[in-house]
């Protein structure tokens, strides 16, 4: 009985020093969070709210805007050709080949020209043949001649020998010019490159028997390089020659120079041909893009895309910054329609005015109503 006396009172000691520690350490925790929001405490006290910074941007209402349409158009070389001889025979050099660079009277290619060579010598012979029996008729002219004068042969005679002089003469130019026309074949039995270019294909094999005109390689001119897009009719009409304009391919971009616009509108596209020089080596055949730009009247504001957010039923919305005086101002939602985007930036018209400020960014942490500080940012600019 006494050991139960005495673990009673024990048990009663110790409930009576845990409930005065937990005391101790209430009061003093209250005391931390007190001291902790005390600030907080008086702020709310002295009814002043906490009011979140705004970033805004003043609207500036203009009449329209002006975007970059893009057309596609081939690369083309400035001169493309397929070469071939101007007379029929058997090939039997082919000096260049595939992707070759060559330069303007280079020899290309070869035709067989035996026959050429041997009649290059049979009229050689003949023209010989000819000088020498037109020498001897002159020196019997002469020779007849002086005896005339003396009354020792007669005018029939010697105009007999005038005529043939003239005949061999004839002849003899008829020969001159049979032997220039064989040169000229011999000549152009060599294939020579008409400009500084690239070989592009290569038609024939060596050996092959062609016929005059047969193509023989197909040649791009080295370095000149232009583009060729159609244009809609409105927009080309507004092109000058030696006006330029943005151009890309791939991941390439340039500025091309306008060469001609074609002055026949295209039945089936309604466009006219627009031909535009660049400075680059692209590769013929390759797709380029002709950027023009376009005037869009429409009247309306630029805004940085972080200041729309998506309302309802598909709408756009920006918070307008209504001011409420001392430097406050309240959030009122109001619908904007995006006409165009560019660049992190959109052009937008709707329910605001000029001069109006808008939240440019973090609407999320915005709800329409909202009083806040709102804090000017740098204006935008026109795309």
């Amino acid at each position: 009985m006494k050991y139960d006396k005495a673990m009673t009172g024990m048990k009663r000691t110790s409930r009576t020093t845990l409930v005065t520690a937990l005391a101790v350490l209430g009061s003093a925790a209250a005391a931390l969070v007190l001291q902790a929001c005390g600030p907080d405490i008086h702020a709310s006290q002295e009814g002043e709210p906490y009011l979140h910074a705004a970033t805004t941007h003043t609207i500036h209402i203009q009449p329209g805007y002006e975007l970059e349409r893009e057309f596609a158009g081939e690369v083309r070389a400035g001169q493309s050709s397929d070469l071939g001889f101007e007379l029929a025979g058997q090939v039997t050099e082919l000096l260049v080949d595939e992707g070759e660079a060559i330069s303007e009277g280079q020899v290309l290619a070869r035709l067989d020209t035996d026959l050429l060579l041997s009649r290059r010598g049979e009229l050689k012979a003949q023209s010989e043949e000819l000088r020498a029996e037109l020498e001897t008729v002159r020196a019997d002219f002469e020779r007849v001649e002086r005896l005339q004068r003396e009354n020792l042969a007669s005018e029939r005679e010697l105009g007999n020998l005038a005529g043939r002089v003239r005949v061999l003469e004839a002849s003899l130019e008829r020969v001159q010019a049979t032997r220039d026309a064989n040169e000229i074949r011999i000549q152009k039995s060599e294939l020579r490159a008409p400009f500084d270019s690239r070989i592009a294909t290569r038609h024939i094999d060596s050996g092959v028997v062609v016929d005059a005109g047969a193509p023989v390689f197909s040649l791009v001119e080295s370095g000149v390089r232009e583009i060729r897009a159609g244009v809609p009719v409105a927009l080309a009409e507004n092109l000058q020659a030696g006006s330029e304009m943005p151009v890309r391919a791939g991941q390439a971009d340039t500025r091309g120079q306008v060469i001609q616009v074609g002055p026949v509108v295209n039945q089936a596209t309604r466009s006219r041909a627009v031909r535009v020089a660049i400075d680059q080596d692209w590769s013929p055949g390759e797709i380029a893009y002709l950027g023009i730009p376009v005037e869009v009247e429409e009247e309306g504001t630029w805004l940085p895309d972080s200041a729309v957010t998506e309302g309802v039923r598909g709408t756009w919305v920006v918070y307008v910054a209504v001011p409420q005086g001392d430097g406050r101002a309240t959030l009122e939602p109001r619908s904007v329609i995006i006409h165009h985007a560019s660049g992190g930036k959109l052009y937008v018209s709707g329910a605001i005015a000029n001069g109006e400020r808008v939240v440019s960014g973090g609407l999320h942490r915005y709800a329409p109503g909202q009083l806040v500080r709102p804090m000017e940012a740098p204006t935008i600019a026109d795309a």
